[in-house]
């Protein structure tokens, strides 16, 4: 009889972007003149940069727009510690002014999410979106430090992707 062999983990970048691809939510951090507060936003990807649409007027969009930080995590429930496993980070957010960025982004947020069509009035065309997103802005997460947290498979702790910034 043959020994099975565990499969080979993958590298640590290709699970960091499975586990975004994955899941739909980050749990926002933001600290400024709106107070520190925490939000969970739909995002959709590119690399670990993630975005997700907001009104500037709520609390975190008041503090994004006067701070542009923010930590982050993107998780599942868990009812051990075993089970935990979810992604940490702090980053710069910033709106996403460029037309065709917002256009790429609107495409793939439509996708990902067809209900939020409703976020502009049932407009489903990505280059309207692009061209007058209304109240609803696009932000932009980018990570200056990421942490990929699965204590089932790595539980000495948690390990940081090298982001090269």
């Amino acid at each position: 009889m043959a020994l099975e062999r565990p499969l080979p983990t993958p590298p640590l970048p290709d699970r960091v972007l499975a586990y975004l691809s994955a899941h739909t939510t980050l749990n926002l951090a933001t600290h400024g003149p709106a107070g520190l507060w925490a939000a969970a936003v739909l995002y959709v990807h590119e690399g670990v940069n993630l975005y997700f649409t907001s009104v500037a007027e709520s609390r975190h969009g008041q503090n994004l727009l006067e701070t542009s930080l923010a930590a982050g995590t993107v998780n599942h429930d868990s009812a051990s510690w075993l089970e935990m496993k979810g992604i940490q980070l702090e980053g710069r957010v910033e709106t996403v002014a460029d037309v065709d960025e917002r256009q790429r982004v609107a495409t793939a947020y439509l996708a990902r999410f067809p209900f939020s069509s409703a976020l502009w009035h049932g407009v489903s065309d990505p280059a309207v979106i692009a061209r007058d997103p209304g109240i609803h802005l696009f932000f932009r997460v980018t990570p200056a430090r990421l942490f990929f947290i699965d204590n089932e498979h790595h539980p000495e702790g948690r390990e940081e992707l090298a982001l090269g910034r």
